[in-house]
């Protein structure tokens, strides 16, 4: 197994399927932020985020350079895409499709890896995971068939033998190319990042110019690059350091706690800001309602306590100045209720830059031994 690469083509191909699947789970919450709702989404989500997980575990024993392991990402491209497609109505009438296309796509995982590791010492480990994962499968494929109003229960049990499973399979070694690990995350969460650049990109085109819009805007725009500088600027490279030192057992616990775990409330985050946003800049000038202001601070809160779990997992030292923000956000999502919407978003983004920018300078040391 090479120490260092990169994603291939064929790998940043297939995660822009999942990141559609994301914005269907952003359409399917858009106008519904109720709790209902929210639950539905936050399983969807999941079930999407764990298939990604699988195939991007898979994706350090295989090289892509060759023909075989290329087609057969292409193939599970082909099977997300569906899957994806059937994320707003999975609940409703296309249920079956998704379950279908799930199944389908955890089945070629399974077979997938087990080509890959064959005849290694890795093969004992998985012989126990991959009954497991498929028991999650076939929940998620019964559920598919099922009244929409017990379906949730199937698809609940199916996330929980998920979890179970991953907890679970840290007894065995699963390595890993650290390098080749984090990078596929990182690139998810720039792409996942574009969905916010979007959401503020629908807000701005054919509204009418006003001082608070323009406000709002800018404000907007500057939170989203301080979201990216928060996770990039030294996160990101300390994670990936961590995770070459990490060896073993201890490697793939690391990558399971921090990437595969930590990193989905992250993605959730800034699903939840995005549809947030949306509404923060298209009524600028009025406050906005209790709901869309929630999902505005708290994506953004959830966002952050994502990455304060990943930097404790990387340094093993907490992240004062994030736990600092989560509070102000908390305190303003309280106290600031009748501001306007322009006037929330400038508090907003003030909290993020003056937090994020002292631990910025505070790290700068560390930064330059990084180089």
């Amino acid at each position: 197994m090479k120490e260092d690469r990169s994603a291939s083509f064929v790998e940043l191909f297939f995660d822009l399927v999942f990141v559609f699947g994301v914005t269907q789970v952003a359409a399917s919450i858009h106008g519904h932020l109720d709790w209902a709702t929210l639950g539905k989404a936050a399983i969807v989500l999941l079930l999407l985020w764990w298939a990604w997980t699988q195939f991007t575990w898979t994706a350090g024993n295989a090289d892509f350079d060759e023909l075989r392991p290329r087609i057969v990402l292409l193939v599970a491209t082909a099977g997300s895409f569906v899957l994806a497609t059937a994320v707003q109505g999975a609940f409703g009438a296309d249920g079956a499709i998704f379950a279908l296309a799930y199944f389908g796509v955890m089945s070629l995982f399974v077979i997938f890896y087990m080509s890959l590791i064959w005849g290694t010492d890795q093969m004992a480990g998985f012989l126990v995971y991959a009954p497991r994962v498929m028991a999650g499968s076939v929940l998620v494929l019964i559920g598919g068939f099922v009244s929409e109003d017990i379906r949730i229960w199937f698809w609940v049990a199916a996330v929980i033998v998920n979890i179970v499973s991953t907890l679970a399979v840290e007894r065995n070694e699963y390595p890993i190319v650290a390098s080749h690990f984090a990078e596929r995350h990182g690139l998810f969460v720039i792409i996942v990042l574009g969905e916010a650049l979007i959401a503020i990109g629908v807000g701005v085109v054919g509204q009418t110019g006003s001082a608070r819009f323009y406000v709002a805007g800018t404000a907007m725009l500057l939170t989203v690059l301080v979201m990216w500088w928060s996770y990039f600027d030294w996160l990101f490279r300390v994670g990936e350091k961590a995770l070459k030192a990490a060896t073993g057992i201890a490697q793939g616990r690391l990558a399971r706690s921090a990437y595969s775990m930590a990193h989905y409330p992250l993605v959730a985050g800034v699903i939840l800001f995005a549809i947030g946003t949306e509404e923060l800049l298209a009524h600028p000038e009025v406050a906005l309602e209790t709901a869309p202001r929630w999902a505005f601070i708290g994506g953004l809160i959830v966002f952050l306590m994502s990455e304060s779990v990943m930097a404790r997992l990387f340094t093993r030292h907490t992240a004062w100045e994030r736990l600092i923000a989560i509070s102000l956000l908390g305190l303003a999502g309280l106290a600031l209720a009748s501001l306007t919407a322009a006037m929330l978003g400038v508090v907003v983004c003030l909290i993020l830059v003056t937090t994020l920018g002292v631990e910025s300078v505070r790290h700068r040391e560390a930064l330059r031994q990084l180089r």
